[in-house]
């Protein structure tokens, strides 16, 4: 049985939270690494920002992920905190195409279909340095995400908007 799990939702919903919650109780757990990129190409006056290139950035975040995944263990079970399949999501909101290397990628990743998603959470989401959508963007990015992993033929389980640990508990109940 494949025990690789996504865990995936509009930005600001608590999939960090989750993951590290996961983490405490000793599950292997793969970190989102979007933030990470764009503080580095701002520290740097980069220019992969899905502000200014979205194609670079989704293509630079899709291979990370997939290395991680790749070098994931295989195992024992494995959350990852979002997937290459999000790239597409995110692409979809600006009229973008996937590119064959983000297409490529996906089919590296073989994911449990079962994927769990944070639902946006007015009352948690905040705005940063890497977070710059707004509440109704977010909104948005979260139909692309659950619309396009539909598409790719995912059964989607809604994370109810409880404590951590209750979520983290809700999840291990349904694995």
């Amino acid at each position: 049985m494949n025990q690789r799990y996504i865990i995936t939702g509009g930005p600001g919903t608590g999939k960090t939270s989750v993951i590290n919650e996961l983490k405490k109780k000793g599950f292997n757990c793969i970190d989102e690494n979007s933030r990470e990129v764009i503080s580095r190409e701002i520290i740097i006056g980069g220019e992969v920002l899905p502000w200014k290139d979205q194609i670079a950035f989704e293509n630079k975040i899709s291979n990370i992920r997939t290395q991680k995944y790749l070098t994931s263990p295989k195992e024992s079970i494995c959350f990852f905190d979002r997937s290459p399949i999000d790239c597409i999501a995110y692409l979809r909101l600006n009229n973008l195409e996937a590119t064959s290397k983000i297409i490529n990628d996906i089919k590296k990743c073989n994911f449990n279909t079962t994927v769990f998603y944070t639902p946006i959470w007015e009352e948690i989401y905040v705005n940063d340095d890497e977070r710059k959508e707004n509440i109704k963007q977010a909104k948005e990015i979260e139909t692309s995400i659950l619309e396009t992993y539909k598409s790719k033929g995912y059964k989607l389980v809604e994370i109810p908007k409880i404590s951590i640990t209750a979520r983290v508990d809700f999840i291990i109940s349904k694995i």
